[in-house]
């Protein structure tokens, strides 16, 4: 069972509202109404295996991810750039696994400083907890990419479940880049509402899973109580 949502979180999601609005309306003006002539030809001059070496290797690094999708799908169109997007992935999330060690005592810091700790996890715990992190906002790209190898998860599981959630979240970021290039209403209005059914899906199931994994994880004490609410 859910906590009322606090006036403070609703001011938030207000403020989350209004920022969106205010992107969206500077997107559509750089894009298309200032720039769009020098976007465009900024787009068309970009070096292919430059920008998907880019993709594949400075989520390691913390660089936001929005800005490579945009690159990405504004160069290679949603549907190329979808499958281009689970290649990089896949290499990506490769190769966070191993340098999650390597990176423990930063990752560990600055989780620590958004309320998180990381739990022990067993066999049954394992899955909820990635699919949540997974889904969870408020946690960079980065850091989900990196906390759950460090909370003990399989490679198996942190693939499996980080793979596909990824790929449904970066297709928004996908078609962002692909209105720049050829933006009409239907386009943005097909946006809008894939934007809002994937923020509406994402939050249901960052709760149920959230739940879940705490249920389980109090039969076997091993939940922080820190872990944070998906809405906070």
């Amino acid at each position: 069972m859910t906590s009322p949502v606090s006036p403070a979180i609703r001011r938030r999601r207000i403020a989350i509202v209004a920022l969106g609005i205010g992107i969206a309306i500077a997107f559509v003006t750089a894009t298309h109404l200032g720039g769009g002539d020098r976007w465009k030809a900024m787009v068309e001059n970009l070096s292919e295996p430059w920008l998907l070496l880019c993709f594949a290797l400075l989520p390691l690094t913390g660089f936001p991810l929005t800005l490579l999708l945009l690159a990405v799908g504004a160069r290679f169109g949603v549907m190329n750039g979808l499958c281009l997007t689970a290649a990089m992935t896949a290499v990506h999330l490769v190769l966070s696994y191993p340098v999650a060690k390597w990176v423990r005592r930063p990752v560990t810091s600055l989780l620590a400083k958004a309320g998180w700790t990381l739990p022990e996890l067993d066999r049954r715990t394992t899955w909820p907890f990635s699919v949540w992190v997974a889904l969870a906002p408020g946690l960079s790209y980065t850091l989900k990419n990196y906390a759950v190898p460090l909370a003990g998860t399989s490679f198996g599981v942190y693939f499996a479940t980080f793979l596909p959630i990824h790929l449904a979240t970066s297709t928004l970021g996908l078609m962002l880049g692909g209105a720049t290039m050829h933006l009409s209403w239907s386009v943005g209005i097909g946006i809008a509402i894939y934007a809002l059914v994937v923020a509406l899906v994402t939050h249901w199931l960052a709760i149920r899973f959230k739940e879940h994994h705490r249920q389980i994880a109090k039969e076997h004490k091993t939940l922080p109580q820190e872990l944070p609410s998906p809405s906070a």
